[in-house]
């Protein structure tokens, strides 16, 4: 069986052999380290895949070899030395920037950790070495320098905790071994085995009617709409307060969100701009205040209706909403429950997210982010109390809605979240 030079990565194309642990005519088990090559990238051991005999060495130490020349040979039983013709490259799995490689140079070079390549069981055939750290073969695991210290020390490498890759012993395990510093070591046996590191799958995902919708409307509103935002921080101390108190007394299950929906279409009764379309002729102001709540699906993003959501009570809102989320993530919404809304509330607070910009959905012209509720410190009466927070951002459509229309909209809104009990009145 041959030894050849390993390809160990696309941009190889030879390794340097450093030296040799046997000799030719040397008995060799399986699992033995034959020698050390250098490679562009790591120093390494080759051992031997089959018990047998060192024959032919093709290379002296120091040589540069090109990948798949044979180093030499190992004669199984039987077998007589000779020269066998030149294989061809051993076809090796390239090793790329995610296989972990740690190793150290010069003449203590001793560990190496990597992935083992998968190799071709015909291949395996041909060749009786690897460039990987194998199997736990029946001769303790141990690099050719630990080994020498260990018989100079007159230790027994049976006695020493390897931590090397899969438990190598090195020559530093044998050195605090010497010193008594590895009776301080955790022992390695107890700890499980890292698992080995899932790799992404690599696909294409054709687009969905509705992907292909989401980023037609998207492209549509980012382009050819003036953006602007406007951010505020309310007090929702008591509109907290306020839905716990509703949700044990009613047994309902109203949300901060539904709180919200109906806040924003009363705040709209006063502000009646920003329930409105763009038009090339005229701006459309709209008889109807139709909340569109962005609602998350496996497919992509949608916007159920809340249609009249300023006629509509805390309790009608929120079974509304449930029941339009729960079509929506089916698949089931009719027509007339995704279409025509007049203003957008989307909500991210459920993800933790505090703070964030929405892209308005046209026909309309606004649109409210609302980031999660934070407990924080504040001043009140000059003294430091801590107040629930929340954070809410509106995206305006400048041909439409102004700076100061926007602000005057928010601070509209600021007094139906701040003051709660005036969304049940």
């Amino acid at each position: 069986m041959e030894i050849i030079m390993p390809k160990m990565g696309d941009a190889m194309t030879e390794g340097k052999v450093i030296r040799w642990y046997k000799k030719a005519g040397e008995a060799v088990k399986k699992g033995d380290p034959l020698l050390e090559i250098e490679t562009d990238k790591v120093n390494l051991d080759l051992e031997a895949e089959q018990d047998g005999t060192l024959g032919d060495v093709s290379v002296q130490e120091g040589q540069m070899v090109p990948v798949g020349e044979r180093l030499a040979t190992i004669l199984g039983a039987g077998e007589k030395s000779g020269a066998p013709a030149k294989t061809e490259p051993q076809q090796r799995r390239v090793i790329d920037k995610k296989d972990s490689i740690k190793h150290t140079t010069g003449e203590y070079a001793e560990a190496i950790e990597m992935k083992a390549p998968r190799i071709d069981r015909t291949q395996a055939q041909k060749t009786n070495v690897v460039a990987m750290p194998q199997a736990e073969s029946s001769r303790r695991r141990s690099s050719p320098l630990a080994r020498k210290m260990a018989s100079s020390l007159g230790v027994s490498l049976e006695a020493i905790q390897g931590s090397g890759p899969q438990g190598r012993i090195v020559a530093r395990d044998v050195k605090e071994f010497g010193s008594g510093a590895a009776a301080f070591r955790p022992p390695i046996g107890g700890l499980k085995p890292a698992a080995p590191q899932q790799t992404l799958e690599e696909k294409s995902i054709p687009l969905s009617t509705m992907r292909r919708t989401i980023a037609k409307r998207l492209a549509e509103s980012t382009g050819p709409i003036p953006h602007f935002y406007l951010t505020v921080d309310y007090d929702v101390t008591n509109l907290l307060s306020l839905r716990q108190q509703l949700n044990e007394i009613e047994q309902a299950k109203i949300s901060v969100n539904d709180f919200v929906i109906r806040a924003a279409a009363l705040a709209i009764r006063h502000h009646p701009n920003v329930n409105a379309s763009w038009g090339d002729e005229a701006i459309a102001l709209h008889g109807q205040i139709n909340i569109g709540v962005a609602v998350s699906t496996p497919e992509g993003l949608i916007t159920p209706v809340v249609r009249d959501a300023d006629q509509k009570s805390l309790i009608e809102i929120a079974n509304e909403v449930r029941a339009l989320a729960e079509k929506a993530k089916n698949r089931k919404l009719r027509p007339e429950e995704y279409q025509s809304s007049t203003f957008t509330i989307s909500n991210l607070g459920a993800w933790g997210i505090e703070e964030f910009t929405a892209i308005i959905n046209p026909p309309n012209v606004a649109i409210l982010a609302i980031g999660a509720a934070t407990s924080q410190p504040v001043v009140i009466d000059k003294q430091v109390v801590i107040r629930d927070r929340m954070k809410v951002t509106m995206s305006c459509d400048h041909r439409v809605v102004d700076g100061a229309a926007g602000a005057e909209y928010l601070r509209t809104l600021r007094q139906y979240i701040e003051q709660p009990v005036r969304l049940i009145v």
